[in-house]
């Protein structure tokens, strides 16, 4: 921040979520997104869509930026083909649109979860109370779909309209 935060708009951070620093860019006015928690290709579901998603939310992370969607070095169908690295892929491409991994399917549940809270928010809900709701919910090591679910619950009933509750961004 000290460096070359007055020349950014959006620092894009490496590594675990970190709220102290989320805090620091928004004190100045600026975004912050995260980057590599973890990197595409890790085959794990779960650790996308709870980093993605509800952590990035509780964090106060405004986005995220990975590196590649689709990214191989060497055959893209061959993650081990290359000495060094796997290749870096979140879906598969084929003549006529792509097989997604499950690494995306939980990335793309994280994005839903965070429309799930602008939804809330969007519809009176209280900020902090929905911040403590999250909060306590990944310190119980709760799933992100126990999460959602709670988080759904406190939508106003008046406004659980297949319009309100599309998934587009608030």
């Amino acid at each position: 921040m000290d460096i070359v935060g007055d020349l950014l708009d959006t620092a894009i951070v490496a590594g675990p979520l970190n709220t102290t620093q989320a805090a620091q860019w928004h004190m100045n006015g600026k975004r912050i997104f995260s980057y590599a928690n973890p990197q595409v290709g890790v085959e794990n579901p779960y650790l996308y869509r709870k980093n993605y998603g509800f952590a990035l939310w509780n964090a106060g992370y405004d986005g995220t930026m990975n590196y590649a969607y689709q990214h191989g070095f060497g055959n893209i169908w061959n993650d081990f083909d290359h000495v060094h690295y796997r290749d870096h892929v979140f879906a598969y491409p084929t003549s006529d649109g792509v097989i997604d991994t499950v690494q995306w399917e939980g990335f793309r549940e994280g994005i839903y979860d965070t429309r799930f809270i602008a939804t809330l928010l969007k519809n009176g809900g209280d900020q902090a109370s929905v911040r403590t709701l999250i909060a306590d919910s990944l310190s119980k090591g709760e799933d992100p779909a126990e999460i959602r679910e709670k988080v759904i619950d406190q939508i106003p009933i008046s406004s659980q309209t297949p319009s309100a509750l599309s998934l587009s961004p608030a």
